[in-house]
């Protein structure tokens, strides 16, 4: 065994000695990250745009946004000339307020009869393909993105959200899908360009 090692040892190491002595050692990688160019930067929505966006998805207004417009960034042109474009806490919290109040009342008009939340499922649906079917919807209306496939991982938090543990009333139903509107008025693919 050792006798087949040697002439083996002897053809590696010449290539290997070789190959390293002969190349120079570049300074720094020459695959490595480039320097960093000015890119394009994600921005949030406007105070207008979000209000609008809430509306169009959930198909209910934030009646507080005249109040808080100024706090999401409207400049009012007195003392501010500029939209704040920046992700604030006091932007995330207002968001999160105005998705709620508006989410429970785009659910609530469905209880009554409408379908801009509860299109392909009902609040009697507790499990399977009414669930993952309204989701995809729910995904594209919202966010843009087509979901084709009931098995997408991307609506296995919300499938996981609705399902488990079973609710046992129509209302804890209505909780579970206004907290999927919220989830989606507050993702980042809904809030920002």
């Amino acid at each position: 065994m050792r006798r087949a090692l040697i002439p083996f040892a002897l053809v590696l190491v010449p290539v290997l000695a070789g190959g390293c002595a002969d190349e120079a050692v570049p300074d720094r990688d020459p695959v490595g990250p480039a320097e960093p160019t000015e890119g394009r930067r994600i921005r949030r929505l406007s105070a207008e745009q979000f209000h609008r966006s809430l509306e169009v998805a959930t198909g209910q207004t934030w009646a507080r946004f005249e109040t808080f417009a100024a706090a999401l960034g409207r400049p009012d042109f007195v003392d501010l000339t500029e939209q704040g474009l920046d992700i604030s806490v006091t932007f995330d919290k207002l968001v999160h307020d105005a998705a709620q109040e508006a989410c429970a009342e785009a659910v609530a008009a469905d209880r009554a009869g409408g379908d801009t939340i509860l299109r392909e499922a009902s609040l009697t649906d507790r499990e399977g393909a009414p669930l993952a079917a309204n989701l995809r919807y729910l995904y594209r209306r919202f966010l843009g993105f087509t979901v084709e496939d009931d098995g997408d991982p991307r609506l296995t938090p919300w499938l996981t959200l609705l399902q488990e543990p079973a609710a046992t009333t129509d209302n804890a139903m209505a909780a579970r899908w206004t907290a999927v509107c919220v989830g989606l008025v507050t993702h980042p693919d809904f809030l920002t360009y």
